[in-house]
C-alpha cells in the first residue's frame, strides 16, 4: 500500500515538472544598456540586464526597448523553429545636445524631428518656410511697386499741366505706400522666419531630455495587462536596477 502510495506521489511531481518544461520553446538571448525597458510583443519583460534567456515559441518577436535620453529601439525578429536559438545586443543611440540644438540652424524643427517630437518639428518647419515665402513674395512685390513708384514719380515731375501734376503726385504716392507695405510684410516674414529658428534652438536645448536618477513613473504598469506580464517576469529576473524618469 506504502509502495503504489509513493508510486502515485513520484508520478505527480514528475507531470508537474514535465507540465514546467516549455512546450516548442526557442530560445531568445537579449542584451542591451542597463536599466533600458524591455518589451516583446508589447508585453513588459522587465530591465537590462535579464537574468536568463527567454524561452519563446517559434514566431515572430517585436522587440521595443526604451531608455531617458536616447532613441527608442525597435527589432523585429523571427524565430524559425522549436529548436532555434538567437542572441541579439541592444544597441541604443544616445541623444546630442549639439546635435539637437545646431541642426536647427540649417532648418527650424531639424532638431525636433531629430529628438522624435515630430510635431513640434513640423511646426517650426512650416513657421520659417512660411516666412521665408512670405518675404520673398513680398521682396518681389516691393521690386515691383518700386519701378512703378519711378516711373509715376519721373511723369509727375515732367508733367505740364495741374490736371496731370494732380493725378501723376496720388498716384506716385500709392505706388509708394504699397512699395512701404510690401517691404513692411517682407520684414515680418524674416522676423518669422528668424524667430522660428531661434524658438527651436531653445526648445531643443532647455527641453532636451536629461536622465535623473529615482523610482519615477518608468517602473509602473500602464494596465492590468502590463501588471501581470511584469509579475510574471519578476519570477525569472531577480536583480534590482535603478529606475530611471524623464525630465523636461
Amino acid at each position: 500500500m506504502t509502495l503504489h502510495f509513493r508510486t502515485i506521489c513520484l508520478l505527480f511531481l514528475l507531470g508537474g515538472v514535465l507540465a514546467a518544461i516549455p512546450a516548442d520553446a526557442a530560445v531568445l538571448e537579449l542584451t542591451g544598456p542597463e536599466g533600458a525597458s524591455v518589451a516583446i510583443n508589447g508585453r513588459p519583460r522587465g530591465f537590462f540586464p535579464l537574468d536568463h534567456a527567454l524561452d519563446l515559441g517559434p514566431g515572430k518577436y517585436l522587440i521595443e526597448c526604451r531608455l531617458p535620453g536616447h532613441k527608442d529601439y525597435a527589432w523585429t525578429i523571427l524565430l524559425a523553429s522549436e529548436e532555434d536559438w538567437q542572441r541579439l545586443h541592444v544597441r541604443m543611440t544616445r541623444y546630442s545636445k549639439t546635435t539637437a540644438v545646431g541642426s536647427n540652424l540649417i532648418f527650424a524643427g531639424l532638431g525636433q524631428h531629430y529628438l522624435d517630437k515630430p510635431a513640434k518639428g513640423w511646426f517650426f518647419n512650416i513657421a520659417e518656410a512660411g516666412g521665408l515665402l512670405t518675404a520673398l513674395v513680398a521682396e518681389a512685390g516691393r521690386s515691383n511697386y518700386r519701378k512703378d513708384y519711378l516711373v509715376l514719380i519721373d511723369k509727375y515731375e515732367n508733367a505740364i499741366n495741374g490736371a496731370d501734376i494732380a493725378h501723376y503726385r496720388l498716384k506716385s504716392q500709392e505706388a509708394y505706400q504699397d512699395m512701404e507695405d510690401m517691404e513692411k510684410l517682407r520684414d515680418a516674414g524674416l522676423l518669422v522666419a528668424g524667430g522660428a529658428i531661434v524658438l527651436s534652438m531653445l526648445d531643443a536645448w532647455l527641453l532636451f531630455p536629461a536622465v535623473e536618477m529615482g523610482p519615477g513613473p518608468g517602473l509602473t504598469p500602464s494596465s492590468d495587462e502590463a501588471a501581470d506580464a511584469l509579475s510574471s517576469a519578476s519570477q525569472h529576473f531577480t536583480t534590482v536596477h535603478a529606475g530611471f524618469k524623464l525630465s523636461f
